[in-house]
């Protein structure tokens, strides 16, 4: 509430004989004359204003005219006064005036006055606050539709909700979590997500570009929050400075989340290559995960598709989770990474290689019996990342993480050892063959010529597995199929595999797949 009179004596009885707080209610500000008064209303934005009629510069009537028509205000208006004429309240309706007072104004009256406004005063409110919400709600639709869809309709309707001309100047700015970081803060809650997000959005659009007047959110897909910038955007010369500083200034997540800032344009027709400018970024830091703040730049024309190159790295790639050599999965994803830096690959590209990789996994999982249910299972968790305009997002560590787990998922009876035709491969074939047996890995090592240190240590390097886990592993793949295809119990499963405590076989088979026999059965079987 604003209080608005030219006796002092006045203003100091509003001020400590009124109870706001028990009514509900604030005073924010007093004044002794109209003009004055117009100021504050700018500055509280207030509810409620009480203001006596007589006053000098500017008096209480003329002061709501002009907070009513100039300022285009609609707080409540009550007038007060020592003159009772008519014509005063005849003048007062006209403004739209509520309440009429006459002084000397009585405590009581004035509580009254506030628990009769607050009805009115929390409609209004309310009101007010669903308005907003249903205006947000439209801008943002209409910026979506004008970054899919630039036909004259929709930019059309787009200016006419931003109120932008071909002279408005426009930057676009794009936050989503990082691949590896899906929840910001460990928020799962996506309409808290989301609110976190925005709320960080425009702390960056204060803080980069404090002079403009003109900003707007929007959701570009789940997870990812847009922000339209207008009017007075810095120039490009001064953008790489300002964002240093908001980073440091902000605390920004630089662990989490993903910040791309396209270049400006003007006019509204202009956002759709601007949101194309986000995504180019988006797709030149995604190979590496880079979180923080990244600004568009052009770049030079990328080079040749070299398909041969790439898929050698592929190829790489799948023979490294073949042989179980983690070691060279790390290196080659380094060296793909890399690559595509080099060459300047485009999103498409990158895509293309890594549905091969998808592809190439799915065909080796089928390969090796494993069940197409469970293939679909893990490998829609590995490689998810698909958003509402179809577009994958990946990253070298994302990438890495599906070849790491994929050594492990693939079964082991069907993938060839290093070297064919090497002792360690003809210890593999003997080992498929006899593995329900109990075998001894000095046994083994006599029967093709070999120490026994010298055996487990080639075995190891050979297969990625020391002898008596590989060993572990083969009996609970051939288990794991028993299981699927058949219906025998867990006991005489355990027992076919050289288990004769059927307790001792569930640990082991838990701790290679992380679920017991039973569960593995009745989740797979048929």
């Amino acid at each position: 509430m604003l209080v608005v009179d030219d006796e002092p004596l006045m203003l100091e009885g509003w001020e400590t004989m009124v109870d706001w707080e028990g009514h509900g209610y604030e005073l924010c500000g007093t004044s002794t004359n109209g003009e004055d008064a117009l100021a504050l209303i700018q500055a509280y934005d207030p509810d409620l204003v009480v203001t006596d009629i007589r006053m000098p510069v500017l008096d209480g009537l003329q002061l709501i005219r002009a907070m009513k028509e100039e300022l285009g205000h609609n707080a409540i208006a009550v007038i007060m006064s020592g003159y009772s004429e008519f014509s005063y309240a005849q003048q007062a309706l006209r403004y739209q005036v509520e309440h009429y007072l006459l002084k000397p104004l009585v405590t009581e009256e004035i509580h009254k006055l506030l628990l009769d406004l607050a009805g009115p005063l929390e409609e209004r409110r309310l009101a007010h606050a669903s308005a907003i919400q249903d205006q947000a709600a439209a801008i943002s639709s209409a910026i979506v539709s004008l970054i899919h869809d630039r036909t004259p309709v929709a930019v059309d309707e787009a200016a006419r909700l931003l109120d932008a001309s071909e002279r408005t100047r426009c930057r676009l700015v794009i936050v989503e979590p990082t691949a590896d970081h899906p929840s910001v803060g460990g928020i799962e809650d996506s309409g808290v997500h989301s609110s976190l997000l925005q709320e960080l959005l425009c702390a960056f659009a204060q803080d980069c570009f404090g002079g403009s007047t003109k900003t707007w959110l929007f959701e570009d897909a789940p997870g990812r929050i847009g922000l339209l910038v207008c009017d007075d955007v810095v120039s490009e010369n001064q953008l790489d400075a300002q964002l240093a500083k908001t980073r440091q200034k902000l605390g920004w997540p630089t662990q989490k989340l993903a910040l791309y800032c396209s270049g400006s344009a003007y006019g509204i027709a202009g956002v759709r290559d601007l949101y194309r400018q986000t995504m180019e970024i988006r797709c030149r830091v995604s190979m590496k995960a880079h979180a923080g703040i990244h600004a568009y730049r052009e770049r030079e024309a990328s080079g040749e598709w070299r398909l041969d190159d790439i898929m050698s790295y592929a190829r790489a790639l799948l023979q490294s989770i073949e042989t179980r050599d983690k070691e060279s999965i790390e290196r080659t994803m380094n060296d793909l990474v890399h690559f595509f830096e080099k060459i300047g690959a485009e999103e498409h590209w990158m895509n293309t290689t890594i549905r091969h990789i998808h592809g190439e996994l799915l065909r080796r999982y089928a390969e090796s019996e494993g069940n197409p249910g469970e293939a679909a299972d893990w490998l829609r968790q590995l490689l998810s990342g698909s958003d509402c305009s179809h577009q994958l997002i990946w990253t070298g560590d994302s990438l890495k993480k599906v070849c790491m787990q994929a050594v492990d998922r693939l079964s082991m009876s069907e993938l060839p050892a290093r070297t064919a035709g090497t002792p360690i491969s003809k210890a593999v074939d003997y080992l498929k063959d006899r593995f329900r047996e109990k075998i001894r890995l000095q046994e083994v090592a006599d029967r093709f010529h070999l120490s026994a240190a010298y055996f487990g240590q080639q075995f190891k390097r050979e297969t990625g597995y020391g002898f008596h886990d590989y060993i572990l592993r083969l009996r609970i793949e051939e288990a794991r199929r028993l299981l699927r295809r058949t219906d025998m119990l867990v006991s005489d499963i355990a027992a076919s595999l050289g288990y004769h405590d059927t307790d001792y076989f569930s640990e082991k088979f838990k701790a290679v797949t992380g679920e017991l026999p039973s569960s593995y059965k009745n989740k797979r079987q048929g």
